[in-house]
């Protein structure tokens, strides 16, 4: 199934495209603005790289954050935008999901680490990798960089931007456990996204294109969040 993924949490615009596991297109731009028509003009980009055109789509996969506010909004809108346009069917997947798939060939705990942009303070959530998936293991954490501390009870790869940095403060914090904790650098991908919406897509988990709304993650509100969109192996 050819499936467009879209991300726009960040700081940038990650558009990518796939057919199954083949990957025929991956680019992330410069995000400008968070301006509809920049995004758009991204995407039609990266499916003209790919020789397609939306045409040839078959559904579309969109990150749904948690990251920048107003950017994670304007993405959600683009991908409701084309699935109603177009009919075709939509799936909204967590960014932190999709940083954790781009590690998904670690054995260890792979801990998805986004900045929230103030101070030290960051969105994780904890992975488990197996037949080329990744599962949340539990809950969603907004806090302090030193907090990730007790999501790492044994070795762990910490993704994101900034992960090397991370990984010195955990370690910092657990210098006497001598735990192995590994970092890759990486931000979300357009690619991952549409894999990981591909593999919903498949088993018939689309989303109402009306009602999917993007993943704000607050300290006082995190909790409120993890049911609605946990990952359907945990």
């Amino acid at each position: 199934m050819i499936v467009l993924g879209i991300d726009t949490s960040g700081y940038a615009n990650a558009v990518g495209v796939v057919d199954g596991d083949r990957v025929l297109a991956d680019f992330t731009y410069e995000a400008k603005t968070d301006s509809l028509e920049q995004i758009v003009a991204n995407i039609d980009a990266t499916l003209k790289s790919a020789g397609l055109t939306l045409n040839d789509v078959r559904g579309i996969g969109v990150g749904l954050g948690p990251g920048s506010w107003t950017g994670i909004r304007v993405g959600v809108t683009v991908g409701k935008i084309l699935a109603f346009s177009t009919g075709k069917p939509v799936a909204g997947v967590p960014t932190l999901e999709a940083l954790a798939y781009s590690a998904r060939h670690e054995s260890s705990l792979i801990c998805a680490v986004i900045s929230v942009g103030t101070r030290d303070a960051v969105y994780a959530a904890g992975y488990r990798s197996g037949d080329g998936m990744v599962a949340r293991v539990g809950e969603y954490y907004v806090g302090d960089v030193k907090g990730l501390t007790g999501m790492i009870t044994g070795p762990a790869v910490l993704v994101g931007a900034g992960a090397e940095a991370y990984r010195q403060i955990v370690t910092k914090e657990m210098a006497s456990s001598q735990i192995s904790v590994k970092a890759v650098e990486a931000i979300p991908g357009g690619a991952s996204v549409a894999c990981l919406a591909e593999q919903r897509l498949e088993r018939g988990e689309k989303d109402d294109v009306l009602s999917l709304t993007p993943l704000y993650l607050k300290e006082s509100t995190a909790k409120a969040f993890v049911n609605k969109y946990k990952s359907s192996h945990t």
